[in-house]
């Protein structure tokens, strides 16, 4: 792609390159995306292409009915959730998808993440689990789309978590909570079980912090 992304195109390599450093993706799975101009366009990250290695010529512009319109590459095979929550939420102007191990592991086993620490309390007090839907269907386009109005991230049964932000580091904020939270969790779980901060003072959080 010839500089079609521009300041955003490099952004979203960076992005990728950190989730990667972070163990959040591997080379081989998760994927990006950020609206151009606040429009019916995106940049996102192409299919098949190891994410460590990833450059701002390897992305992919295509619009939210699907249409590739720059790109050597093809889009990710995720790239209907995108365009779904782009349609959805005129808000939202970032959106990735990773496969965090913790997060998605405590989920395969039945475990709850709630508001074990402040961030997680202020930022992501509620996570919903979405049941298991094949990978890069329509169907699960369609659910992410239908549940996302709201929210800023949601956990993906067997598949990990999908967030939409402002920008790109809203979107990225929320994963990293998100699995911190997944962390504390386990360890917690290791010693005796995991406390949650009672209820009243997540709303004390919230006052406090006026979100």
């Amino acid at each position: 792609m010839d500089g079609t992304g521009g300041e955003m195109g490099a952004k979203l390599v960076w992005c990728m390159k950190a989730l990667h450093a972070r163990g959040l993706i591997t080379g081989s799975g998760g994927n990006a995306s950020v609206r151009l101009g606040g429009g019916d366009e995106i940049l996102i990250t192409p299919s098949g292409v190891y994410k460590a290695e990833l450059e701002e010529s390897d992305l992919v512009r295509m619009g939210l009915d699907g249409k590739v319109l720059d790109g050597r590459w093809k889009p990710s095979s995720e790239w209907r959730m995108h365009t779904e929550i782009y349609r959805k939420r005129g808000d939202v102007n970032a959106v990735i998808h990773v496969h965090s191990p913790y997060t998605t592991g405590l989920t395969i086993a039945g475990r709850k993440i709630g508001p074990i620490t402040p961030e997680v309390a202020l930022i992501l007090p509620e996570i919903e689990v979405l049941e298991y839907v094949c990978p890069g269907t329509e169907d699960l386009g369609r659910l992410v789309g239908s549940r996302i109005a709201g929210k800023r991230a949601l956990i993906l049964q067997n598949h990990g978590v999908v967030s939409a932000g402002r920008d790109l580091l809203e979107a990225m904020t929320a994963i990293e909570v998100l699995e911190e939270g997944a962390i504390t969790t386990f360890v917690a779980s290791l010693m005796g079980g995991a406390k949650v901060i009672p209820k009243e003072e997540v709303e004390l959080i919230k006052r406090v912090y006026k979100r």
